[in-house]
């Protein structure tokens, strides 16, 4: 009897001791290093080569190491990271990650769909597309655009006349409506400038109140709030109840930045409550997400924590955190938006991923597209349908063509440009529940499209659609664009031809 309890432990140790020795040696150690600054990222999420020459050389240096010849070495006494324990992460990420990243996971795009008729606003000659903001008022039947080569905002109506041009001195980003747009007149509300677009720490946002006239002329701006970390995304709620305007601000930011709500005081100044001291917050939705009569927050952070989370309204200034859904820190987050696929009566979250400007910018990611997450009605998030799509960086859900269910209209910053390029703009059908055919416009490679936005700009009816064109400012994407015979559209209009 005693032999065979001898056998039988025995055999659970070398099951345990063979369940220990199948971890790779730097498995546990990188994630623990590598996720305790965010989501544990993968192998399989990028090449060889993307880990070993652009991912672990400037991760090192976060951790106070450095390559010489390509071999690591302890750059500073205070390193996070005793070296020997670099060595096997980083053999560990090599030796696992593929030689070559997948491909995506459908056939090339190569319909053309006939449901829209496109105009084009095209770029002032010695001028570079610069469009960093379009917005459909679909009462007024205008169109606002931020031009952030002049830093003006412009307003156009359904026939792309130019209504009028106001210098903001700054890059406007968003724009957040006083009212919904279900009547004609005049608008105000709050604008957001990200002030330097390009990647930085410093401080030099605003968020301003503006007044247009029913005519389209600008009134007024006036700054509400300033020294904001690149801020994208301001609105304007009272969300402690005590009939105060309130300030939600995504203060994207780069290695520092943070979500947080402000409270102009009667002295001028701003009283700031953090809800989230991270960078990346880019973009955010306020309701009574658990119906307890109190505004909730739901938001999207980028960067190196990336995920969407539920800011719950506890009251009295107070807000307890739920994360929704995490993703790896090399997805790119780039949008979201809530709407219900299912026709359950929950609103569901509606995803994209593809900002490739980072240290991985020259590899094409499988994974980078459009995401669908159904809701169980008690804000927990499933996944549903994922259409690849390199580079993804806005999707929006209507009925365009009116046949009773939701289609996607989504375009691309980053697309693959040598053998997928008309990827820039995709139009998905929906012909059966979740299931969606790909097509896209003639006028595809006529920019390189940031931004997006649906409604019905003519009054006929039915969503049509305005994307808008931004060449990044380094010298070299602008020596491209000047000798490429494409790209020179500044703004699209997609007129809805569905009767």
């Amino acid at each position: 009897m005693r032999l065979k309890y001898f056998l039988f432990f025995g055999f659970l140790l070398l099951l345990l001791n063979c369940n220990i020795h199948e971890e790779k040696p730097g498995e546990a150690l990188a994630k623990i290093y590598c996720g305790t600054c965010h989501q544990f990222p993968e192998p399989s999420l990028l090449s060889k080569a993307g880990w070993k020459d652009y991912v672990l050389p400037p991760m090192a240096k976060l951790l106070g190491l450095d390559y010489l010849y390509g071999i690591p070495y302890v750059a500073k006494k205070s390193s996070a990271i005793p070296l020997d324990t670099w060595t096997k992460i980083e053999e560990y990420y090599i030796s696992e990650a593929p030689d070559s990243m997948p491909k995506q996971n459908r056939p090339p795009i190569t319909d053309f769909t006939n449901l829209f008729s496109v105009k084009e606003i095209t770029t002032p000659e010695g001028k570079f597309p610069a469009t960093s903001f379009v917005k459909i008022d679909s009462s007024n039947h205008w169109i606002f655009q931020g031009n952030a080569f002049d830093s003006t905002l412009n307003i156009y109506d359904a026939k792309l006349n130019q209504l009028s041009s106001f210098n903001l001195h700054g890059v406007l980003i968003d724009m957040n409506f006083n009212n919904s747009f279900v009547h004609p007149g005049e608008r105000g509300g709050v604008l957001t400038n990200i002030g330097i677009m390009n990647p930085n720490d410093q401080k030099t946002g605003t968020v301003d109140s503006f007044l247009i006239s029913k005519d389209g002329a600008v009134s007024f701006v006036t700054n509400l709030l300033d020294s904001l970390p690149r801020p994208v995304q301001a609105i304007s709620y009272d969300l402690d109840k005590d009939g105060q305007e309130d300030f939600l601000v995504c203060g994207f930011g780069n290695h520092t930045g943070s979500l947080f709500w402000a409270t102009k005081e009667k002295n001028g100044l701003s009283k700031k409550k953090i809800l989230r001291e991270l960078p990346g917050a880019i973009k955010a939705y306020v309701d009574d997400f658990d119906h307890d009569g109190l505004p909730d927050i739901m938001v999207l952070m980028a960067q190196a924590q990336e995920g969407i989370f539920l800011f719950r309204n506890k009251g009295d200034g107070n807000f307890e955190t739920k994360e929704l859904l995490r993703f790896p820190p090399i997805y790119g987050s780039s949008y979201f938006e809530l709407v219900d696929f299912n026709g359950d009566g929950y609103k569901d979250i509606l995803y994209t991923c593809g900002d490739n400007a980072d240290y991985t910018g020259r590899f094409l990611k499988n994974y980078h597209g459009i995401y669908i997450y159904l809701n169980d009605g008690k804000n927990n998030f499933t996944e549903k349908y994922f259409f690849p799509m390199h580079g993804c960086y806005k999707a929006i859900a209507k009925d365009f063509d009116k046949d009773g269910d939701l289609d996607i209209a989504a375009i691309s910053y980053f697309p693959d440009d040598a053998n997928q390029p008309k990827e820039s703009f995709v139009y998905l059908e929906q012909t059966a529940p979740f299931q969606f055919k790909a097509s896209t416009i003639k006028e595809f490679d006529e920019g390189q499209w940031l931004v997006m936005d649906a409604g019905d700009v003519d009054g006929d009816g039915d969503d049509d659609i305005v994307i808008g064109s931004l060449i990044p400012p380094i010298p070299a994407h602008r020596e491209h664009w000047l000798r490429s015979s494409k790209h020179k559209g500044q703004m699209l209009l997609l007129e809805n031809k569905t009767k």
